[in-house]
């Protein structure tokens, strides 16, 4: 005799399958403005990044975040700010900023010429 588990003949029903494209729906490569919460923003996004960072560069990022969804009353209150919102929005900054792309011989020549631009 089986051991009863309470969890009955099929405990995993509940669960969708996400495996399956959604509906193949063209989504433009700029931010998509949704009018109803029928599909969630982050299935509008097609690619999944890995992005090493420092420690104080996360920190930031979290400290960032953690201001940011304090200080927003109630009305302002639609989606949640993530690290993966703040990357994007900085993305998006950079592509109407002309650095000069000549002969950037690493990270720190990159970061000198972007802030000589942004003027910090």
């Amino acid at each position: 005799m089986a051991k009863k588990t309470g969890l009955g003949n099929n405990p995993l029903a509940w669960i969708t399958n996400t495996s399956q494209k959604p509906n193949s729906k063209k989504v433009s490569s700029e931010v998509t403005k949704f009018t109803s919460s029928a599909i969630p923003k982050f299935r509008s996004f097609k690619v999944k990044l890995s992005v090493l960072l420092r420690e104080d560069q996360l920190s930031f990022l979290e400290k960032l975040i953690r201001e940011i969804m304090t200080n927003r009353n109630k009305t302002n209150r639609k989606e949640r700010i993530t690290k993966n919102t703040i990357i994007r929005s900085l993305i998006d900054v950079l592509r109407n900023v002309e650095v000069d792309k000549m002969n950037i011989a690493d990270e720190a020549e990159l970061l000198k010429r972007i802030r000589q631009r942004i003027n910090l």
